[in-house]
C-alpha cells in the first residue's frame, strides 16, 4: 500500500474569512506526495483532494502522523465548515480497484458546531497507556481553551479525555505552540495556561487528564524548552 512522504495545502480562498492564522489563509486543496512502491519504475505519485463550499482547510500545515499504528503515517489536518466551524480530519492513502493510489478521509471528529470556531492540533502519543495513540489538540484556544484527546475508532476520532484552562495559540499567530513530550516513558502535553502566564504539563492519571505547573511562561520559547524534559 502507498504511504505519504509529504503533504501541503494550496488554493488559498477568502470564502471562509476567519483569518485566525494571520497571513495564512484558508485553503481549498490538500496535496500529498506518496511513496507507491520500492524499486519500481515510478515509485512516487502526487494526489490531490479539492474541497467544494462550504468546506475549507484551515491549518498551519498538514501533519504526517501514524494514527492507526501500522508504522506508516496518515495525514492530519484541520477542516472547517462555513457554518459549523472546525473539525479534525485524518486522511489515508489506499488503492483503487485498478491498483492506482487513492487519497481519502479515514476519520474525523465532529464539527465544533459554530462558525469561526477553530482547533489547534499539537501532538500525538499513547497518553492513556493502552497501546494505541491519541491525537491531542486544543479546542477553541482563544475562547474555551480545552485540551482534548481523541483516538481512532473506525471512521471516527472518538473522545478519550478533556481538560479546560490551557491553550497553545493566540489570534494572528502563524504557528501552534507547545507539543507532546516523552520523558522516560511518561507522555505529557506541554501547553500554556489559559492566561499565558504559566507552562503547563498535562498527563494521564487515574483515568483522566491532569495538569501540573512547570513555572512561569515569559516567552514562547519557554514552551519549546519544556519539551526537552528539562523541567
Amino acid at each position: 500500500m502507498p504511504w505519504p512522504v509529504a503533504a501541503s495545502l494550496s488554493g488559498p480562498t477568502d470564502r471562509y474569512p476567519h483569518n485566525v492564522l494571520g497571513s495564512i489563509p484558508a485553503f481549498t486543496s490538500l496535496t500529498v506526495n506518496a511513496q507507491v512502491c520500492d524499486n519500481c519504475p515510478q515509485p512516487r505519485a502526487g494526489l490531490r483532494v479539492t474541497l467544494e463550499a462550504p468546506l475549507v482547510f484551515e491549518d498551519t500545515a498538514p501533519r504526517l502522523w501514524d494514527v492507526n499504528g501500522d508504522g506508516r503515517p496518515e495525514v492530519v489536518v484541520v477542516q472547517s465548515h462555513e457554518t459549523k466551524g472546525a473539525r479534525l480530519t485524518v486522511w489515508e492513502l489506499g488503492q483503487t480497484a485498478s491498483g492506482a493510489p487513492d487519497l481519502k478521509m479515514l476519520a474525523s471528529t465532529d464539527f465544533i458546531g459554530t462558525r469561526f470556531r477553530w482547533l489547534a492540533p499539537f501532538g500525538i502519543g499513547d497518553f492513556t497507556g493502552d497501546g494505541a495513540v491519541e491525537i491531542a489538540y486544543v479546542e477553541t484556544p482563544h475562547l474555551g481553551k480545552t485540551m482534548r484527546l481523541v483516538g481512532l475508532e473506525g471512521n471516527r476520532l472518538a473522545p478519550r479525555g478533556a481538560l479546560q484552562g490551557v491553550t497553545n495559540h493566540r489570534i494572528g499567530e502563524e504557528t501552534i505552540a507547545g507539543g507532546v513530550r516523552d520523558c522516560d516513558g511518561r507522555i505529557e502535553a506541554i501547553l500554556a495556561s489559559g492566561d499565558w502566564r504559566s507552562i503547563v504539563a498535562v498527563g494521564w492519571q487515574d483515568g483522566r487528564l491532569v495538569s501540573r505547573d512547570l513555572g512561569a511562561l515569559n516567552r514562547r520559547q519557554d514552551l519549546a524548552k519544556a519539551l526537552t524534559c528539562t523541567q
